[in-house]
């Protein structure tokens, strides 16, 4: 018979269900299934340096969180079984793991920090990793706050708990190994444990909902980093056991399924076409479960986990709490852009693939020169880009030295329709009577059999085939950026819709104005023809071989 401590004292196991039940308790983390976003999650810990998820609430950030730290002390996924010759493989006690992503053998410090002692690390962050981390394997010290700041584990590695109130030098003051940020750190913080982890190549893991912290939108999420790896795009329903509490509650109102949709763009968005968040603390979603359900079944909507959510939270944190969102993002016009999808290393470009070279001109900031290249299977390629104060003959360099140099067959340039007018500007500037870009850019280019073309500005048709390639023909994406063109990473994540609706023109659009116009050029791959030899007279006189 087994006996367990608990919360009401010991308790006698009498069935072989309850020791099971209290065994697979003991030992959470073994039993640990990963929802979707968090296995993607796994991946990008396993690639970058620092990987940061940003999240709303209520999607399980802080078990995944607690799960990771776990395998880091552990050294191997203890819920993540593979074949030996699997890669990256552990053996322990005859049962293959997954090393963990880290990549570190323990013993390892890891360092955990969190807003404060009693609220964050006493009440959430403690309870989640004892929820989480197999009984046994450690034991605990306390501090004079009564929380549980040091945890030793069997193997030798450790667990640091440490609060942001703490002053900048004691977070100086560690050498670690590995870093787990819940809730954004201040920016002092943040560099002092960076530089702890520096001499072991350790990892940061921060898993956070936007609230606080602007510095991490720029330095983190926006910076382009090839060491940083983000999880964003998440919403509350990536919690797939909260979402299907509230569907099955929605499906006894017995609603069809365009009817669950509607409900749910309700409750999510105030103008879903505009991506805009709901800011009526969900009652138009209230109104029409009303019109929609059985009066006799209303008294069911209070279980709704979701709605009540929604509810209780000021609009003005709809976009982080529901959404993930930092407030300067919200309606981001490009949001089907994932970088673990679209964001591809740079190949060699066959030299028949057409490449198709678009410029958005400007008068006072640097010119945005984007190259485009299509394949046979119509998948299109964002290969290089170019951001530099040039003038018309510099921007035709440009083109004309890459051509040269990789070998692009460039035969069609697209410009902005500016360049057409600027010498009105120029004039006014220089005093003096000089040629417009479009006519200095025509003739050098086509000294070259190169076609200078003015772009169309059709920006609503061109965004939507962005998003068409974006998602492409079931589910497989037309349309991939070769990962070091970074000023189109910096302007995706910065073109958001203004508040008529519109994408905003703020200084974060040069290449977007670019990638839509591209689209518009209809460039496809055509295979060059093979003409066929010129036609040959056989005679069979005397000395030809059929005369012989």
């Amino acid at each position: 018979m087994l006996v367990v401590a608990s919360k009401k004292g010991n308790q006698r196991l009498e069935t072989p269900e309850e020791r099971l039940a209290a065994a697979e308790a003991a030992m959470l983390v073994f039993f640990w299934e990963p929802y979707e976003w968090q296995e993607r999650s796994i991946n990008v810990v396993r690639r970058k340096t620092t990987a940061a998820a940003i999240a709303p609430n209520k999607i399980g950030k802080t078990g995944f969180g607690s799960c990771i730290v776990c395998s880091w002390a552990l050294g191997y996924e203890p819920w993540n079984y593979v074949e030996p010759e699997s890669e990256g493989s552990i053996c322990v006690g005859g049962v293959w793991y997954r090393e963990s992503s880290l990549g570190i053998k323990p013993p390892v410090n890891i360092i955990i920090t969190g807003e404060d002692w009693k609220l964050h690390l006493g009440r959430v962050l403690v309870p989640e990793l004892k929820k989480w981390a197999p009984q046994g394997f450690y034991t605990t010290k306390k501090n004079e706050q009564g929380v549980e700041y040091y945890w030793e584990w069997n193997n030798g590695s450790t667990f640091t708990l440490m609060s942001y109130t703490q002053a900048d030098d004691l977070f100086e003051s560690f050498r670690a190994q590995g870093a787990w940020e819940d809730e954004p750190p201040p920016k002092s913080k943040h560099i002092a444990l960076s530089r702890g982890l520096l001499l072991d190549n350790g990892k940061t893991l921060m898993t956070m909902t936007p609230i606080k912290e602007a510095w991490v939108l720029d330095d983190i999420v926006l910076s382009g980093r090839k060491d940083i790896g983000i999880i964003d795009g998440l919403m509350i329903t990536d919690n797939p056991d909260l979402l299907e509490s509230d569907m099955k509650v929605l499906r006894g109102f017995a609603l069809t399924k365009e009817q669950i949709d509607e409900y749910f763009d309700l409750l999510f968005y105030e103008d879903k076409a505009k991506d805009k968040p709901v800011s009526d603390k969900g009652h138009a979603a209230e109104m029409y479960l009303e019109k929609n359900a059985p009066e006799n079944q209303h008294e069911g909507i209070s279980k709704l986990k979701i709605l009540k959510f929604i509810k209780d939270i000021d609009p003005s944190d709809v976009h982080a709490r529901v959404f993930g969102r930092f407030r300067a993002l919200v309606g981001r016009v490009i949001k089907e852009f994932d970088e673990n999808i679209h964001k591809i290393k740079p190949f060699e470009v066959p030299t028949n693939w057409p490449v198709v070279p678009m410029i958005d001109f400007h008068l006072s900031t640097p010119q945005a020169i984007s190259y485009w290249t299509v394949n046979r299977q119509d998948i299109n390629y964002l290969i290089a880009e170019t951001w530099k104060n040039y003038s018309a003959n510099e921007i035709a360099d440009d083109i004309i030295r890459k051509m040269k140099f990789y070998g692009w067959d460039i035969k069609d340039v697209f410009i902005d329709p500016l360049s057409k007018g600027d010498t009105a500007y120029m004039r006014n500037a220089l005093g003096a009577d000089i040629r417009d870009t479009y006519s200095i850019l025509e003739e050098r280019l086509g000294e070259h059999d190169i076609t200078l073309h003015v772009a169309s500005k059709d920006k609503n048709a061109g965004i939507k085939n962005i998003e068409e390639w974006m998602k492409g023909p079931n589910g497989m994406p037309t349309c991939y950026l070769f990962d070091d063109c970074d000023r189109h990473f910096y302007e995706i994540a910065r073109w958001v819709f203004d508040d008529d609706g519109k994408p905003s023109k703020d200084g974060s659009d040069h290449f977007m104005e670019n990638w839509y116009r591209f689209t518009l050029t209809g460039t496809k791959f055509e295979d060059y023809q093979i003409r066929p030899l010129p036609h040959r007279e056989v005679s069979v006189g005397a000395g030809s071989w059929m005369g012989a």
